[in-house]
């Protein structure tokens, strides 16, 4: 009876020897992907003059606003599955990058490379960030950040930081303010960035989209003084709903209708805060309501904002769409076609 036990108990620790040895082949063999891909990237030279080659190719059509062209550099599910608010955003911050700071030279790009495998096969993705650093303050610059692979482009954002870097919610939070001093008298500069969404009307260009932007001269030739003369005495008297402190937008959960304006001030305090700005959703998505809807958002910096509801301010939302709903079309910025 004992013999028997102890050759049970063998046969345990034997079974229990073999599926720690599976495992441990399992996990550190040639059958784990994640293996296979750190032994990869151990073992493989890099060539990446090709993707250098193939970033700069990019970079050159987002600065001849040949949007198009840059498209058909991705893979076309891609692509196709891009908002256009997107492609907006790429060209005019990459632009603003090109035009405004310098181009860096080859040794100054951050490169780094992956290993993707999937059932067997394998593909190197070649990650840059190119830092385009101001003509005025060296110590401020912008990244435009592209992943290529074989020639093609599966990645691309311009914004302060490159590759690897997680976005830093600002530290300081301006605080709000009791109240508004805002007048149309003390505008320098202006935009107004207008989403048609799942509307998909007329106002906005084919892509449903327009922007207007430019200095108080062209701000006056918009004839929207008495709207904007309106809408700020309404901001400067009504007392916020709530208010809170939010850098990045709330994330969308449908395609709404909406209009964004942004203004920049000449005069005490606003010309210390930066940016100040308006956003408002005209009209959900059918059956996806966006989580901040029912409020009119105001900020006056990157995290401070004062929130009205909609249902309330009636007044505010009808001069929002007076605004939007004008035609602007000989002022559009350009599209890249």
């Amino acid at each position: 009876m004992l013999y028997s036990i102890k050759i049970k108990l063998m046969i345990i620790k034997t079974k229990d020897l073999i599926s720690f040895i599976l495992f441990a082949f399992l996990f550190c063999g040639c059958w784990n992907p994640t293996y296979q891909a750190l032994k990869e990237l151990e073992n493989t030279t890099f060539e990446n003059a090709p993707e250098l080659i193939t970033a700069k190719r990019a970079i050159k059509f987002i600065e001849t606003s040949q949007l198009d062209s840059l498209k058909n550099m991705f893979p076309t599910e891609m692509a196709n599955a891009t908002k256009e608010s997107i492609w907006e955003d790429i060209m005019t911050n990459g632009s603003k990058a090109i035009n405004l700071y310098t181009m860096p030279p080859d040794s100054l790009v951050k490169i780094s490379n992956t290993i993707n495998l999937n059932n067997g096969s394998k593909q190197i993705v070649t990650k840059l960030s190119f830092p385009y650093y101001s003509k005025e303050m060296k110590s401020k610059k912008t990244y435009i950040n592209l992943a290529t692979s074989e020639g093609k482009l599966y990645g691309l954002n311009v914004g302060d930081y490159p590759f690897g870097m997680r976005i830093v919610e600002p530290k300081h939070s301006e605080p709000h303010l009791d109240n508004h001093s805002l007048s149309y008298e003390s505008i320098k500069w202006f935009r107004i960035w207008y989403g048609s969404g799942f509307e998909k009307n007329d106002y906005g260009d084919r892509f449903g989209y327009y922007a207007v932007s430019g200095e108080k001269k062209t701000l006056k030739e918009l004839n929207i003084e008495p709207e904007l003369f309106q809408l700020f005495e309404l901001i400067n008297k009504t007392k916020p709903d709530s208010i809170d402190f939010k850098h990045l937008r709330d994330e969308a959960v449908g395609d709404p209708e909406y209009i964004y304006l942004r203004f920049k001030f000449d005069k005490t305090p606003y010309d210390k805060f930066g940016e100040f700005s308006i956003y408002h959703h005209l009209k959900d998505e059918p059956g996806k309501t966006e989580s901040m809807s029912k409020y009119i958002i105001v900020k006056h910096s990157e995290k401070t904002r004062y929130l009205f509801l909609v249902d309330k301010n009636s007044k505010f939302s009808e001069l929002l769409k007076k605004i939007t709903y004008k035609i602007y079309d000989k002022y559009f910025e350009r599209r890249w076609l």
